[in-house]
């Protein structure tokens, strides 16, 4: 053989060493990889801090409360979501915030509820149009109120006509906006046979005391399962007082009359037993006070803050004696599937509640 019939042997040899060279080189990079994908996923589960708005209710509320709660669990006992509650004028603003401010949807909790739902839904008042329905997450309290007089002249509804009253702020739903609509379309009283003055809550308890009113918006905070009452603080403070008071049921047929109005609100007896000073039993009507929010909040958010809400139930307890009201049947009581938004509907399933 010569030497130039060895020479495409030579450069076929060269050929696989250089190929065999390269794949050496490519193999070790592929090792090099390995740490380095492992160390691309670690990073990828150490989520960054999340910040989440809520948008509550007036300071001394229930809602205001326990919202401050939620913010405070979400610090302590979560990796990344961080909630912050603020107080505002009602759910009534929280509804029209969120509408006309549409991208705040994306990252904003409010507080609001199925009356008011209802009433944004068909755009009745305190609405003046139509509003999106929000969707729930879970309820955080259930409310009932009634109005409370220390005139015994004033102790059953036909005494009402032509009174003074305190109300809550004309934005609260559950202390003015349905207490309105029952004593209008329940008691069928006229508005304009009445003096409404909307104070807040408080005040409108300061206002009786004072004689400047002559009935005032009073209430609590129950568990239908139990029965069991919290008062609200501003009702404490004036049974406190140990003066004679006179606490007027609405009555189950008025409620049953003011909700084909539009007002989704459900009658309720409140026992005896649970009001100091209350010999019998107040027939009175009922809301839930739910955490919302729209379908453009991300349903990842959604799941965990329900999962957060679910695992926690009992720390709500601690921070105040309403929070003792929350259980797992109370979260989701009143509502159907549809009203969840999917990532709280999914929370609920996993953990048997629903």
């Amino acid at each position: 053989m010569n030497g130039r019939g060895m020479e495409p042997q030579k450069k076929q040899e060269g050929r696989t060493a250089m190929l065999n060279r390269r794949m050496t080189i490519a193999l070790a990079a592929s090792a090099a990889l390995v740490p380095l994908i492992s160390v691309g996923n670690a990073f990828a589960q150490a989520r960054p801090e999340t910040s989440v708005s809520l948008l509550g209710a007036p300071f001394g509320t229930g809602t205001y409360v326990l919202s401050s709660a939620l913010e405070q669990i979400s610090r302590k006992s979560h990796p990344w979501l961080r909630i912050s509650a603020a107080e505002s004028p009602g759910y009534v603003f929280n509804m029209r915030k969120l509408d006309a401010e549409r991208d705040l949807r994306k990252n904003t909790i409010i507080g609001s509820g199925p009356a008011l739902m209802r009433l944004g839904e068909d755009g009745g008042k305190p609405f003046d149009k139509k509003v999106e329905r929000p969707k729930v997450l879970a309820n955080f309290v259930i409310t009932a109120v009634w109005l409370t007089s220390l005139d015994p002249k004033i102790s059953k509804a036909e005494d009402v006509s032509g009174k003074r009253i305190g109300f809550g702020t004309a934005a609260q739903i559950n202390w003015s906006v349905l207490p309105r609509a029952v004593l209008e379309h329940g008691w069928g009283i006229p508005l304009s046979k009445v003096s409404l003055q909307y104070l807040g809550n408080k005040a409108a308890v300061s206002a009786l005391l004072d004689g400047k009113v002559d009935l005032a918006i009073s209430g609590g905070y129950v568990d239908p399962g139990t029965g069991a009452i919290s008062l609200a603080p501003p009702t404490t403070e004036l049974i406190a007082t140990g003066r004679a008071l006179f606490h007027i049921p609405w009555g189950k047929a008025a409620v049953e009359k003011t909700a084909p109005k539009g007002f989704e609100v459900v009658p309720y007896t409140v026992p005896a037993k649970a009001i100091d000073g209350k010999n019998g039993d107040l027939e009175t009507f009922i809301d839930s006070g739910a955490w919302t929010v729209y379908p453009e909040f991300p349903e990842e958010l959604a799941y965990e803050i329900t999962k957060l809400i679910i695992a926690n139930i009992s720390v709500f307890g601690e921070t105040h004696a309403i929070g003792k009201l929350m259980s797992r049947k109370g979260i989701v009581y009143g509502w159907n599937p549809e009203h969840f938004h999917p990532g709280a509907l999914r929370a609920y399933k996993e953990a048997g509640i629903l």
